[in-house]
């Protein structure tokens, strides 16, 4: 599954899940990676490697944490060109970017792969005019071993870019009373409880099986991390066209 996330919603989405964006944003991840993509209808409030988590995120278990090298590259360019940021540290398994339209078309940056597939990237519009002079930061640009990172841009596509190393620490996941995974997904996959904010702003977990069998739209249930006990709601679909969630203990 290649899912593509637009952050034009509001959730506390940083998987990320992963750079949370505004209503009027058009930055759009094709990661392929985090299954729960598919729940982005609703406010997911999913964290970890997709998209620097929000910060009431960042203490759950599977949490990646992004730390930068202080060594800086730095240039403007036209078009397609290749990031040349010198050899690795020997730690370093990320490129830290923060990209800046001038004026111009489309931009891709391509972002580390998941588990088992191919690779990612992130795009966005440089000719939007909420999107010119924006500055995009992606914490997960794809490493390469000749130390260069390749932004491709349409012709005439004015762009600068600041770019540096970076190093991530992944929480393990925790384990509850009846063995399930519980947490955000990172690069090591999707726990069987995933990390959600229900209707009512609650932080807990839907069960990854609901997640899957669920069909439509509606609500499925967020527990606590024993995985029992029903906390919330969240939305599959659009909110405001959902109504009001079922009383809990439905």
């Amino acid at each position: 599954m290649n899912p593509t996330l637009d952050p034009v919603f509001a959730a506390g989405v940083e998987r990320e899940l992963m750079a949370i964006g505004t209503s009027r944003s058009r930055l759009q991840r094709h990661q392929r990676r985090v299954r729960t993509a598919s729940l982005l209808g609703g406010s997911l409030a999913v964290v970890g490697a997709l998209t620097g988590a929000a910060a009431v995120f960042s203490g759950l278990p599977g949490a990646v944490t992004v730390t930068p090298f202080a060594e800086k590259v730095s240039g403007a360019y036209t078009g397609t060109a290749s990031i040349a940021l010198g050899p690795a540290p020997a730690d370093a398994d990320r490129v830290i970017l923060d990209v800046t339209c001038a004026d111009g078309g489309r931009i891709e940056v391509p972002t580390n792969p998941g588990p088992g597939a191919a690779g990612g990237s992130v795009t966005w519009d440089c000719s939007d005019p909420i999107r010119v002079r924006d500055t995009t930061h992606i914490d997960d640009g794809l490493l390469r071993a000749d130390g260069t990172i390749t932004i491709t841009a349409d012709p005439g596509t004015r762009w600068s870019v600041v770019a540096r190393y970076g190093t991530s620490r992944t929480t393990p996941w925790g384990v509850n009373a009846r063995g399930e995974s519980y947490g955000v997904p990172n690069d090591n996959g999707i726990p069987d409880l995933v990390s959600a904010q229900a209707t009512n702003g609650e932080i807990g977990y839907t069960r990854e099986s609901e997640q899957r069998a669920f069909e439509g739209e509606g609500y499925i249930r967020v527990y606590e991390a024993d995985g029992e006990t029903v906390i919330g709601w969240f939305p599959i679909g659009d909110p405001a066209q959902l109504g009001d969630p079922p009383a809990l203990g439905e």
